[in-house]
């Protein structure tokens, strides 16, 4: 990898950081509000709350990987379709853990 394909990917790094940090604030809150709304505490969706703290990295990490002897506007790319899919996945997550809740 060359320093425009490092540079690039901690530029984009920033944006898998504010989903990471999504998903952590996710995964505090989302169980606090759920105890609040008095919701049994057996229904908090552990697995998508974990999940969106964790696919965010995996996702950036894999696209690095397969990406990095590819010239620098395809690498670019890849790992912009790794937002996007991480962006839809988040999405998803969202509605599958705030979906579950039954009052």
């Amino acid at each position: 990898m060359t320093r425009a394909h490092v540079g690039v990917a901690a530029l984009l790094s920033a944006l898998v950081g504010w989903f990471v940090f999504d998903g952590v604030a996710s995964l505090i809150g989302l169980p606090a509000l759920y105890a609040q709304l008095g919701v049994d505490p057996a229904r908090v969706p552990w697995v998508a709350l974990w999940a969106g703290v964790v696919l965010p990295v995996v996702l950036y990490a894999v696209a690095v990987i397969i990406a990095r002897r590819q010239s620098l506007t395809r690498f670019t790319l890849v790992l912009i379709v790794a937002l996007a899919a991480t962006a839809a996945l988040r999405l998803s997550l969202i509605a599958l853990a705030t979906g579950s809740i039954l009052l």
